[in-house]
């Protein structure tokens, strides 16, 4: 049986890549499918709502440029 790889690349988005211990995966996977979601879809979201609340708290200040990539980056 061949896989499409072709689902599986849906996005030219950034990727990024995340280590855990096994059982935290399977604790992370086994909430994700209670709250619906993939694990990519789960993580985006937290670390969605983690810059937000930085950026409300002040802590990203003047560290990242208007299109929200950090100025050490962009030049």
């Amino acid at each position: 049986m061949t896989v499409d790889n072709a689902q599986y690349m849906a996005t030219k988005k950034p990727r990024l890549l995340v280590i855990l211990d096994s059982e935290i995966k399977e604790e992370f996977r086994v909430l994700c499918e209670i709250e619906s979601r993939s694990m990519s879809s789960q993580i985006a979201y937290m670390v969605k709502n983690f810059v937000a609340q930085s950026k409300r708290e002040g802590k990203l200040g003047d560290r990242t440029n208007n299109k929200g990539v950090a100025k050490e980056l962009s030049k």
